[in-house]
C-alpha cells in the first residue's frame, strides 16, 4: 500500500480547499456521486476507529509492558491469597471425619492446628477481599480457589455439625463450640472472595469484547487505506484540472499557502479522499451526503 497522505494546513484551509475540489467534481456528475458516497463510508468508518483507538486504555494496548509496582502487588496479593487458602483448609480438615489419616492424629494437635490455622486465615482473607483484585487473570485462579476450598470447609462444617463428636477422635463439644463458628467466618470470607472476584473477571471480559481485537483492527485499517487510494486514483480530466487551478489560484492568500501549494501537486478526488480518511476532520457542509 502507498503512504498515507497528511494535508497540510489548520482543518479550516483543507475544508476550504475541499468544498472547491467538490465543486470541481461536480461538473462529472456521475462520476462524482459513486465518489462522494465511497468518501462518506470511508470518512464514517475512520472516524469510529479513532474514537475507539483514543477511548481504549493504555494499559490494555498490546505490547505495553506492566508496570513494577503492578507485578509488586500482584504478588503479594497473591501471597496473601495463598496463605489464607491454605489455612482455611487446615482450620477445616482437622476436624474432619475419623478415616485411616487422622485415626493416630491426637485430638489435641488437631484441635491446636485448626485454632492456629483459624487465627492466620480469618484476617489474611478479609485482607484480599478488602484488597483491590489485581487483575482479571487473578481474579479468575481466586474465583476458582475460592470455591473449591470454600465447597470443601462448607461440606466438612455440615458434616460436623449433625454428626456431632461423637465419632471416636475423641474431640469435645468444647472444641466444636468455637471451631463451627470460625468456620463459618472463613466460609462467608471465600464467598465473598468469589463473589467479588467474580465481578471483576465479567467486567474485564465485557471491556475486552467491547474493543476490536488486534487483527479486527489492522483489517479494517488496511481496508480503509485501501479504500482511501480507491478514491484518490480517481481521473480528472483536461478541464478539471484546469478548473481545479483556477480555483486554488482564486483562493490566493484566504487559506494556507502551504495547503494550497500541497494541493496544486494532487487531483481534486486524492485531496477529498485524504480529508476522509483523516478521521478527525469534519467532511460535513464539504462532501454531499449520498
Amino acid at each position: 500500500m502507498k503512504p498515507v497522505v497528511r494535508l497540510s494546513g489548520d482543518d479550516d484551509a483543507v475544508r476550504a480547499i475541499g468544498r472547491e475540489a467538490v465543486d470541481v467534481l461536480r461538473a462529472r456528475p456521475q462520476v462524482a456521486s459513486a465518489l462522494f458516497a465511497r468518501l462518506w463510508s470511508l470518512h464514517q468508518r475512520r472516524r469510529a476507529f479513532v474514537a475507539r483507538a483514543a477511548a481504549q486504555p493504555v494499559s490494555s494496548a498490546p505490547g505495553v509492558p506492566r508496570m513494577a509496582g503492578s507485578t509488586g502487588y500482584r504478588a503479594v496479593w497473591g501471597v496473601l491469597l495463598g496463605v489464607g487458602l491454605t489455612a482455611a483448609l487446615v482450620t477445616a480438615v482437622m476436624f474432619g471425619p475419623s478415616d485411616r489419616k487422622n485415626a493416630f492424629l491426637d485430638p489435641g494437635v488437631a484441635v491446636a492446628v485448626a485454632l492456629v490455622a483459624g487465627v492466620v486465615a480469618i484476617p489474611f482473607l478479609l485482607v484480599v477481599l478488602l484488597l483491590r483484585t489485581p487483575d482479571a487473570q487473578s481474579a479468575r485462579a481466586a474465583e476458582t480457589l475460592a470455591i473449591l476450598v470454600g465447597l470443601v470447609c462448607a461440606g466438612l462444617l455440615v458434616f460436623r455439625l449433625v454428626a456431632g463428636v461423637d465419632d471416636g477422635r475423641g474431640l469435645s463439644s468444647a472444641d466444636l463450640s468455637w471451631w463451627a463458628p470460625m468456620t463459618a467466618v472463613v466460609v462467608l470470607l471465600l464467598i465473598g472472595i468469589a463473589i467479588r472476584s467474580d465481578v471483576v473477571r465479567r467486567s474485564a471480559a465485557s471491556r475486552e469484547g467491547r474493543v476490536p481485537a488486534a487483527g479486527s483492527r489492522g483489517d479494517d485499517l488496511r481496508q480503509m487505506r485501501r479504500d482511501a487510494e480507491w478514491a484518490a486514483s480517481a481521473q480528472t480530466d483536461a478541464p478539471s484540472k484546469a478548473s481545479w487551478v483556477a480555483k486554488l489560484d482564486a483562493l490566493g492568500d484566504h487559506v494556507d499557502p502551504a495547503a494550497t501549494a500541497q494541493a496544486r501537486t494532487m487531483t481534486p478526488a486524492a485531496w477529498l479522499a485524504w480529508m476522509s480518511y483523516d478521521g478527525e476532520i469534519e467532511i460535513s457542509g464539504v462532501v454531499p451526503r449520498p
